[in-house]
């Protein structure tokens, strides 16, 4: 038996509305220990924003703005002072021994779970993402925590809410084996010990491997170059996909845009803000001209998503797929001179190689 009455959020851990997962849980953890960043800042310190189209055997196709996975949390730490550590466990009872000994002491811990296995949530059955990442930030002693997270379908600044879990639903979703993105019970631990607010070189450190990420990627499918193989792609799935496959990989398209958590346009309307941000630390009026550009490119993001909005319904989808297919080569225009420009001008982050 629940005993929701009995749940409440820890002291300094309020729900904050936002914008992505990873970044909101961040900016909530932040927040804890009285030194607050913005998600925007996060995201552009973390150089999380560029491009992926995930297309192999095994998962859906899909369009990712976010990159840099595997050292966005590193990357944070190194710019702001503190440490961040990643960790992970296969045993589903040592991973909820190490939560509630944490929640005793009242302190809200960050952890990853499957999407479609969270209560919250009203996924179709079959979906599944195990990186959805969340707040744990009370417990009533017994069987139920208390989770602090931001709804799924709005688009760009989303709700945040508090919701109540089973400790059983909780390890479910936790040690979930559906692919893809396996959350393998994982949790961060913080030390804001050295803690300092992100500096110029900070700053010009992150936009020169943001650059680096979307004008000199390792293949294809990232990157401006990516976004080109986006174009090429799309023109070729109605031969490639059965009516159905295409319209849900199509609709998946939009959501992945706009609505599942990369605040609107693909990620490129936050990463605007930090440069508007990082404008304000650096006095570099470059980086002001940037944002506007890049705010420019979320414009177009969202219009090649809303063109997907109902392809479950629409009647002129090969119309449509040919105007994505063109909004997509616009955007990667626009990056390129837009990261370019700022990569051979701006003294501190010239490249020899561009």
């Amino acid at each position: 038996m629940m005993h929701y009455e009995e749940l409440h959020p820890f002291p300094n851990c309020p729900v904050l509305d936002g914008c992505h997962c990873q970044t909101n849980s961040l900016a909530k953890m932040f927040r804890y220990y009285n030194h607050p960043l913005s998600e925007d800042m996060l995201l552009g310190i973390g150089s999380g924003m560029g491009y992926r189209l995930w297309f192999h055997r095994g998962i859906r196709p899909f369009t990712d703005g976010r990159i840099n996975l595997d050292n966005f949390f590193t990357d944070i730490a190194k710019r702001t002072g503190i440490t961040i550590r990643v960790k992970c466990t296969p045993n589903r009872k040592k991973a909820e021994s190490i939560l509630l000994n944490k929640l005793l002491k009242q302190k809200p811990v960050m952890i990853s779970g499957d999407l479609g296995l969270l209560p919250w949530f009203a996924m179709q059955e079959d979906y599944h993402f195990g990186l959805h990442t969340f707040v744990i930030c009370g417990y009533n002693g017994i069987n139920t925590v208390l989770a602090s997270d931001i709804e799924q379908k709005a688009g760009k600044l989303k709700k945040g809410f508090y919701h109540p879990i089973s400790l059983k639903q909780l390890a479910e979703a936790r040690d979930s084996h559906h692919q893809p993105f396996l959350p393998r019970n994982r949790y961060f631990e913080f030390d804001f010990s050295n803690f300092h607010y992100p500096r110029k070189e900070d700053i010009y450190d992150s936009i020169k491997q943001t650059i680096d990420q979307l004008l000199n990627p390792p293949i294809r499918t990232i990157g401006v170059q990516g976004l080109r193989y986006t174009a090429r792609q799309l023109l070729r799935w109605p031969e490639m996909f059965s009516d159905k496959l295409l319209r849900t990989y199509l609709f998946h398209f939009y959501t992945f845009i706009e609505v599942g958590g990369t605040g609107g346009g693909c990620f490129r309307y936050m990463y605007a803000r930090f440069l508007k941000e990082a404008e304000l630390i650096t006095g570099d009026a470059a980086l002001g001209e940037a944002s506007a550009q890049m705010n420019e490119a979320g414009k177009l993001f969202t219009e090649a998503g809303l063109l997907f909005k109902d392809a479950y319904k629409v009647k002129d989808l090969p119309d449509r797929i040919e105007r994505a297919a063109l909004l997509f080569n616009r955007i990667a225009e626009l990056e390129q001179s837009t990261f370019h420009k700022i990569a051979v001008i701006d003294k501190h982050l010239l490249y020899n190689d561009i």
